[in-house]
C-alpha cells in the first residue's frame, strides 16, 4: 500500500510541476541558484580554514549547528505540517478509502521531509563532505556524518509532528484558527529557548566557550553525542560507535513516540478540525437592547476593520517578530548576567538608538497591515461597491486603522523601555510625535500597493499579497523609511558627534561625503538650533504627508474603479474524468 500511495503522490507532484507557470519556474531556478551559492560559500570558508579549526571548536560549532537543524525544521516546519495532516486536499477521499491510517501518516511524513528538512541536511552535509576530503578523513566519516545529520532531522522533524498531534487533542475544533496561532508562538519560543540553550546551561558566553575550546554543551545532551561521532569517526577511532548508536536510537524512539498517537491525533483530530469549521449562532435575547450610532464612513470602515481583526485570532501572528525583535533580544541582554542599570544615564545613546530600531520594526508592520486590508475583503469586496461610499472614504478607513495598532502596540513598548532606561519627558513626546508623522506615509504606500497586488487566502491569512508586489512594499518601505529619515536623525542626533563627523570627513569615498555632509549639518544645527530644527520639521512633514495624500489619492482612485483579488482556492474542483472535445462516450 505504501508503494501505491508513495507512486501517487510522486504522479501529482510531478503533474503539479508540468502546469506551473513560467513565473514559478523562474521563481524555483532564482531559489535554487540562491541555494548552491549560499552552499558553495559555506564549502569554500571551509575548505580554506579546513586545517586552522582545532578539535574542540569544531565540535563546538557541530553541537550548535544540530541546535539550529532542530530549530529551524521547527520554526519553518511546524505550518507545514500541520498543513500534510489537516489542511491537505487528498484526506477526505484517502480517508474514505480501506488504506491505514499509518500508511497515509508516513506518506505525509516523507513529503514534509522532501522540503525544508532535506534542503537543511544538504546545507549541512555537503560543507562537511568537503571539510572530511580537505582533511583527508577516515572513509567511515562520510556514513557517520550522513547518518548523524539524517537522525538530526528526522528528529527536529518528528518534534514537529508530535506537537501537531499532541496539541489538535487539546485544542476544540471549532478554534482551529487559534491552534494556529497557538502552534506559530510555540515554535517560536521552542527555537529561542533551543538557541540560548548553551548559554543557559553555561556561566560564560557561547562565543567565549567556543573561542576557548570549552565545550558548548555537557556530554549528556544530544547534539554532543553527534559531534563526538563524527569527529571520532573522522580520525578512524572506534569510540564513536557509542555516541552514534545513542543517536540513533534517539531518533527511532522520537519516531516511535510521534507514531503512536498516530490513530488519535490524525484521523481523529481531522475529523474534530472539519467538523468544527462551522460556527454555531448564538441566539440574541429579545430583551436585550442595542444602541447604535451613526459614524462617518471612514470611522465607519476602520472599526469594521478593527472587529475583523480582533474576531480572528490568526490576524495578530504578523506582530510577531516583535518576539524576536525586542523581547527576546531583551531576555538575552537579561541572561549574559547584565542589567538594566547598566544602560541607565545614557540617554543620549540609547534615546537615538531605540528611536532607529522602532522604525525599522515600524516600516515591518504598518506597510503589511495596510496592504493586507485590501485583501481582507476577500469574496465580498463586491459590497463597498455597491455601499453609498467614495474610495477616499474607503482608502482613510483601512488606512487609520492600520496605521493605528502598530503605533499603539510600539508607542506602548517604547514607553516601557523608556521609563527603565530613564528617559526625559520631552524624548518621549519628541519620538513618539516624529514617529507617528512617518509612519503615516509607511502605511500609505503599503494601502496602495494592496490595491494593486492583493491576493485573499482563506486559511493563511498572512499570505495576503502577491509575491512580486510583497517584494516591492518591502524594498519600498524601506526606501522610503531611509529618505524620510535623513530630517529624523538630523533632530535626534546630538550635536556631540561632530567632532566624530569632522574625523570620518577626511577619509576618501562614499563614506567620507556622507561623514562631510553629515558635519555641514550639524554644524548648522550648532550655530541655529531653532532654526534648523523648525527646517527639519516642514520637510519631514513634506515627505510623509505629503506622500500620504499622494498615496491615499491613488487608492481612493483604485476603490472607485474597482479592486480586483485575486483568489486562493484551498481545494482542487476540477472532475476526476476529462470530458473529450469530441463529445464520444467515455466508455
Amino acid at each position: 500500500m505504501m508503494k501505491v500511495l508513495l507512486r501517487n503522490q510522486l504522479s501529482i507532484f510531478l503533474n503539479t510541476m508540468k502546469t506551473q507557470s513560467t513565473k514559478n519556474y523562474i521563481g524555483y531556478a532564482i531559489s535554487a541558484i540562491i541555494l548552491g551559492v549560499v552552499i558553495y560559500f559555506m564549502s569554500k570558508g571551509v575548505w580554506d580554514i579546513s586545517e586552522a579549526i582545532p578539535e574542540p571548536v569544531l565540535k563546538g560549532i557541530l553541537s550548535y549547528g544540530f541546535i539550529a537543524v532542530i530549530g529551524f525544521i521547527l520554526l519553518i516546519g511546524l505550518p507545514q505540517v500541520f498543513k500534510h495532516l489537516y489542511a491537505a486536499t487528498d484526506l477526505q477521499m484517502l480517508f474514505t478509502m480501506p488504506i491505514p491510517t499509518r500508511s497515509i501518516f508516513w506518506v505525509k511524513y516523507i513529503q514534509s521531509f522532501i522540503g525544508i528538512p532535506f534542503v537543511l541536511f544538504l546545507v549541512f552535509i555537503i560543507p562537511l563532505v568537503v571539510y572530511g576530503i580537505a582533511i583527508g578523513a577516515n572513509i567511515l566519516f562520510y556514513p557517520v556524518l550522513i547518518l548523524v545529520v539524517l537522525s538530526f532531522v528526522i528528529v527536529g522533524l518528528s518534534i514537529a509532528y508530535l506537537l501537531n498531534l499532541l496539541l489538535i487533542q487539546l485544542i476544540p475544533g471549532n478554534r482551529a484558527n487559534e491552534f494556529m496561532t497557538i502552534m506559530s508562538a510555540l515554535s517560536g519560543l521552542i527555537v529561542y529557548l533551543l538557541f540560548v540553550l548553551p548559554n543557559i546551561l553555561s556561566d560564560k558566553s557561547m562565543s567565549e566557550r567556543l573561542m576557548s575550546g570549552l565545550p558548548l554543551l555537557p556530554e549528556w545532551v544530544p547534539m554532543s553525542w553527534g559531534s563526538s561521532a563524527i569527529l571520532e569517526a573522522a580520525s578512524g577511532s572506534n569510540q564513536f560507535l557509542l555516541p552514534f548508536i545513542l543517536v540513533f536510537l534517539l531518533a527511532g524512539i522520537s519516531v516511535v513516540t510521534t507514531t503512536s498517537l498516530v490513530e488519535k491525533g490524525f484521523r481523529t483530530g481531522w475529523i474534530r478540525l472539519s467538523e468544527g469549521s462551522g460556527k454555531k449562532s448564538k441566539k440574541r435575547s429579545k430583551n436585550i437592547k442595542t444602541k447604535s450610532s451613526v459614524h462617518h464612513p471612514a470611522i465607519a470602515i476602520g472599526i469594521k476593520e478593527w472587529f475583523s481583526i480582533k474576531r480572528d485570532m490568526r490576524e495578530w501572528l504578523v506582530f510577531m517578530p516583535i518576539i524576536f525583535f525586542i523581547i527576546f533580544p531583551i531576555i538575552g541582554f537579561l541572561n549574559s548576567g547584565a542589567s538594566l542599570s547598566d544602560l541607565q544615564g545614557f540617554n543620549e545613546i540609547s534615546w537615538p538608538i531605540a528611536q532607529g530600531a522602532l522604525l525599522f520594526v515600524y516600516a515591518i508592520f504598518n506597510g503589511t497591515m495596510a496592504a493586507s486590508s485590501v485583501a481582507r475583503e476577500g469574496s465580498s469586496i463586491w459590497i463597498l461597491r455597491t455601499l453609498p461610499l467614495s474610495g477616499r472614504d474607503i482608502a482613510i478607513g483601512k488606512l487609520w486603522i492600520s496605521w493605528l495598532l502598530p503605533f499603539i502596540l510600539l508607542t506602548v513598548i517604547e514607553c516601557i523601555i523608556g521609563v527603565f532606561l530613564g528617559w526625559t519627558i520631552l524624548q518621549f513626546v519628541i519620538g513618539i510625535v516624529l514617529k507617528a508623522i512617518i509612519t503615516v506615509g509607511i502605511s500609505s504606500v503599503g494601502l496602495w500597493l494592496g490595491t494593486i497586488g492583493a491576493k485573499y487566502n482563506p486559511s493563511n491569512p498572512q499570505a495576503r499579497l502577491k509575491m512580486g508586489t510583497g517584494i516591492i512594499l518591502m524594498f519600498s518601505s524601506y526606501l522610503y523609511l531611509i529618505v524620510t529619515a535623513i530630517p529624523y536623525v538630523f533632530l535626534i542626533v546630538p550635536t556631540d558627534v561632530v567632532d566624530v563627523t569632522a574625523e570620518m570627513g577626511n577619509t576618501s569615498g562614499f563614506l567620507g561625503f556622507l561623514a562631510d555632509v553629515a558635519f555641514t549639518l550639524l554644524s548648522w544645527k550648532v550655530s541655529y538650533p531653532i532654526l534648523t530644527g523648525v527646517i527639519g520639521v516642514i520637510v519631514m512633514l513634506l515627505l510623509s504627508i505629503g506622500l500620504a495624500i499622494l498615496f491615499i489619492r491613488l487608492s481612493a482612485k483604485r476603490f472607485d474603479n474597482g479592486i480586483k483579488i485575486e483568489m486562493v482556492r484551498e481545494s482542487n474542483s476540477k472532475s476526476l474524468f476529462k470530458k473529450r472535445s469530441s463529445g464520444k462516450s467515455l466508455y
